[in-house]
């Protein structure tokens, strides 16, 4: 009994944010495909995408569907740092919040910052990275992913003092999947940002702010 409960409420968690992204996705550009609006290749797409995702066809799935080839395998990627990356999850997650704030991808950060949170992550570090700032008070662990993320999104490269630290944290194959998670999400975020997908939020820490030049 005590067995089904996290499973209970995390599958509760898991439709209540469904809900409150498929209501609050504001998106111009491509017209919001149901799924009986798909034929061939991209029906077999929208129903894994159903089966599979967190919010169903909503967000960048939408827009992935216009291009059903490419996208079957970027939601491939999308599915391994879900279920099989050996990447803590904490810091799976801040290198998700951490790319959305270098690209300023509000879909993005609205999706991920509850389960951020629910991951672990100090509400503090949320709240500097949020507005621009590299946090404090992280763990060694966390200021090397950070610094990892911002530096490869910055500068598309990565320093050797960071490079070193990394392969010391995290070992080699998470340096790997840590590369590979912000490559997976700079192309999502980059979807969202050309369709302009957007969300109701407009305060608060599920809203990014505008930063400074």
């Amino acid at each position: 009994m005590h067995a089904a409960n996290p499973l209970k409420r995390w599958l509760v968690r898991a439709v209540l944010l469904a809900s409150a992204l498929a209501a609050s996705a504001q998106q111009d550009r491509f017209r919001l495909l149901k799924l009986e609006d798909t034929s061939g290749d991209q029906h077999a797409l929208a129903e894994r995408m159903l089966k599979e995702t967190r919010v169903g066809l909503g967000g960048p799935w939408n827009v992935m569907l216009r291009s059903p080839e490419m996208s079957q395998g970027l939601l491939s990627l999308y599915n391994y740092f879900r279920w099989k990356t050996a990447l803590p999850r904490p810091l799976m997650e801040l290198a998700i919040l951490t790319t959305a704030r270098e690209w300023s991808v509000q879909f993005e950060w609205f999706a991920h910052y509850p389960i951020a949170l629910q991951a672990g992550l100090s509400p503090a570090i949320l709240a500097d990275l949020r507005v621009g700032r590299r946090p404090g008070n992280m763990k060694p662990a966390e200021a090397v992913t950070h610094d990892f993320t911002v530096e490869l999104c910055r500068k598309h490269v990565v320093s050797d003092a960071t490079f070193q630290k990394a392969r010391t944290l995290l070992g080699e194959k998470n340096v790997v999947d840590l590369t590979s998670l912000v490559g997976t999400y700079i192309s999502i975020g980059a979807l969202l940002n050309v369709a302009e997908v957007k969300t109701a939020i407009k305060d608060g820490p599920d809203y990014l702010p505008a930063l400074q030049p």
